[in-house]
């Protein structure tokens, strides 16, 4: 009886130690992932990278922990926030019409030189709020516990790594 009892353990260690290892070998994966998107990317990337998951994520009013899209335009430029850490925010419109604001952390990474009319892709977490749409971690993210956020403007990565 014993003698099961140590073989169920060992059993449910090995297991234990095997899903262990296959989340960080996925982790790694999808490390490598964004890692790669970057480097191939090119500035018509942008182009081709739509809005349809970020669209989904504003019509089902949910928080998406890492979400992606391009051709979105810059329709505002909102003023800085500059209480506590500083911010940029402009708000975009999505092709269905509706719209979003981006909130991206100044303190961490370089200005985004943005303006009305550029067209941005951008990735990263979604909200919804009382006053709407708002996408942030706009960069990267320091301990690594979510996928690396980012603004792409005319050809260039702002805060990926």
């Amino acid at each position: 009886m014993k003698l099961n009892k140590l073989a169920l353990l060992l059993v449910a260690f090995s297991f234990a130690g095997t899903a262990t290892m296959e989340t960080a070998q996925a982790k790694q994966r999808k490390k490598q992932h964004v890692s790669d998107s970057s480097e191939v990317s090119s500035p018509s990337s942008q182009n081709t990278l739509n809005d349809a998951d970020i669209v989904r994520a504003v019509n089902d009013q949910r928080r998406v922990n890492f979400v992606e899209g391009g051709g979105m335009e810059v329709i505002r430029v909102l003023p800085d926030d500059n209480n506590g850490l500083k911010h940029q925010k402009w708000v975009v419109r999505l092709s269905n019409g509706k719209t979003m604001q981006a909130v991206y952390n100044s303190d961490m990474c370089p200005r985004v030189p943005v303006k009305v009319g550029d067209v941005v892709a951008m990735g990263g977490m979604f909200l919804w709020t009382n006053t709407g749409a708002l996408l942030h971690w706009l960069h990267h993210d320091p301990r690594g516990n979510r996928p690396d956020g980012y603004v792409y403007l005319n050809g260039k990565y702002y805060c990926k790594d």
